[in-house]
């Protein structure tokens, strides 16, 4: 699988695993800013909620984090990511799915017994 980039943007090659995860990052974004909207709109979205950070989590390689500490972190992160982003604007949530990647990477690394 390779993410297609507009072709005005430069490219970058990532390894698969990275470019897999990205990938789930971003269709999950895209289901948070989903869910959320309609929760705000009254509508009950709990037994459609998409999760695949256990997933996410296994690829990148996450042993060390306490899973209610770090669980609360994952989601309330992808929340603030989504915020302000429009749904239909595949860079931005592209964008937005690396930048959640850094961030669960600069986690990954605060949970090293020596982090």
């Amino acid at each position: 699988m390779k993410i297609k980039f507009l072709k005005n943007q430069p490219l970058i090659n990532l390894p698969p695993n990275i470019e897999l995860v990205v990938f789930l990052i971003k269709e999950e974004l895209k289901n948070v800013k989903f869910t959320n909207d309609l929760n705000r709109a009254g509508i009950d979205t709990c037994i459609g909620f998409l999760d695949f950070s256990p997933l996410i989590s296994a690829i990148i390689g996450f042993e060390n984090c306490p899973s209610d500490e770090f669980t609360e972190w994952y989601f309330e992160r992808q929340t603030e990511l989504v915020e302000n982003i429009d749904i239909r604007n595949d860079q931005e949530l592209l964008e937005q799915a690396f930048n959640f990647y850094v961030d669960l990477v600069v986690k990954k690394r605060e949970c090293l017994p020596n982090g």
